[in-house]
């Protein structure tokens, strides 16, 4: 008896303290967020092991953005050197925010990102990290580059601090679409940066980011963005919840992650699905939204050896809905 008792405890100690890597940095093209404020406080300054975070007095004023992705245009290539991966980031009346990003067999840096009012130009880029990123994974690289806000434009040297800090449950009201309550996993990323103003000199900056991703799934659920510049007199935080059903137009009988699954995550030569009802069809997507495959099967293994290494999107429909699920490709 004690030593089933035992066996016991050692077991649930193991299921309550796995968590999920993170397999990827970007969310799902197409994904659709709510941007929100909240009348009680969002707390994210604990990290550790099988939190519980209640974000449920979430609002928005009707404001709503779109991520997209494509290849860099040869101007941005020449202006972001390294680039393979523009990702946009477009509100409902049109403003863009872009984020430039080299993704190299799976490892991601920032090169370059642009507001209406700010843009960084990493000239020693700013590494993000090798994916899937597992709980207590870090990195800290140094940077470098240019910069521009509103009438000033100089330099900057500083840090980029990156760690999957946290885990556990997150709960977020319904904001017309549906409630979000699951398991997820947290990456949060400090710049703390000194930038060099002409005629003004040094100006300390600093930008705190989280985001959490869906452990069912790799979604990007919530993210929350701080940028500091007192001397220039900023201190603004967005935050942005996911709209469920709005993701790649999926419709209200998405299926859970407990009825399909993709293995693995990450694909070599074969794509395996498990699904508890009828495939009718799965079709393959780059960041893009190009179909790089298509199989109009009940096919439950599919071979993906021909495609290049990468992040695809698999829409499996099946006779009780559809479920659109993220992978990368070895």
């Amino acid at each position: 008896m004690k030593t089933k008792l035992l066996f016991s405890i050692l077991l649930l100690s193991f299921i309550g303290y796995s968590q999920t890597p993170i397999s990827t940095y970007y969310s799902l093209p197409m994904t659709t967020y709510a941007v929100v404020t909240s009348s009680g406080a969002v707390d994210q300054t604990a990290s550790g092991a099988n939190l519980t975070w209640n974000f449920t007095d979430l609002a928005t004023d009707g404001t709503t953005t779109v991520d997209t992705y494509a290849s860099p245009t040869a101007g941005e290539l020449s202006s972001y050197p390294g680039t393979t991966l523009v990702m946009t980031v477009t509100d409902n009346s049109m403003e863009t925010n872009k984020i430039f990003t080299e993704n190299v067999t799976n490892t991601v840096s920032y090169t370059g990102a642009e507001r209406t009012d700010l843009t960084l130009n990493y000239t020693d880029n700013a590494l993000v990290g090798t994916f899937p990123l597992s709980y207590s994974t870090s990195t800290s690289d140094a940077v470098s580059g240019n910069f521009n806000y509103t009438t000033f434009s100089g330099t900057f040297v500083g840090t980029f601090d990156v760690t999957v800090d946290a885990y556990g449950t997150l709960n977020m009201n319904d904001l017309g679409e549906g409630a979000f309550s699951g398991n997820v996993t947290r990456l949060k990323m400090v710049q703390n940066l000194t930038l060099t103003v002409p005629f003004v000199g040094s100006v300390p900056a600093s930008q705190t980011a989280y985001n959490y991703y869906d452990a069912s799934n790799g979604n990007l659920v919530f993210r929350t963005n701080n940028l500091v510049v007192s001397l220039l007199a900023v201190d603004e935080t967005i935050m942005e919840s996911i709209l469920p059903l709005s993701t790649l137009g999926v419709q209200e009988n998405t299926l859970t992650a407990n009825q399909v699954k993709i293995i693995p995550n990450l694909v070599d030569d074969m794509l395996h699905i498990q699904s508890k009802n009828e495939i009718r069809s799965v079709t393959l997507t780059d960041l893009n939204g190009r179909i790089v495959l298509k199989e109009q099967s009940n096919a439950s293994s599919i071979t993906v050896s021909q495609l290049e290494s990468g992040l695809y999107i698999a829409t499996i429909v099946t006779d009780k809905g559809n479920y659109t699920q993220k992978f990368i490709k070895k």
